[in-house]
């Protein structure tokens, strides 16, 4: 794919200078800034959004949510604690 970008002189100045600070040459290195913003690790509301999602379709309150919470946490520590003994 070929992008044609019009930037300031002082922008591709600043560009050409990082570039070859970094060892390449300034198409190499604007290549390079794209594909790690695009492969960038993904956020926390971006990993949560399918869970969100669905949570509001599945119908249940977050107090029933918490309950659940609560009393697999508890079943855990017993556990635990059995474990132990």
């Amino acid at each position: 794919m070929t992008v044609v970008l019009e930037l300031k002189a002082e922008v591709e100045e600043a560009l050409r200078k990082k570039a070859l600070a970094n060892g390449f040459d300034i198409d190499v290195y604007l290549q390079r800034l794209i594909e790690r913003d695009v492969e960038r690790a993904k956020t926390l509301d971006e990993i949560l959004a399918p869970a969100r999602k669905s949570f509001a379709e599945s119908g249940m309150t977050e107090e029933e949510l918490n309950e659940i919470i609560d009393r697999e946490r508890q079943a855990f520590r017993d556990e635990k604690n059995n474990q132990r003994s």
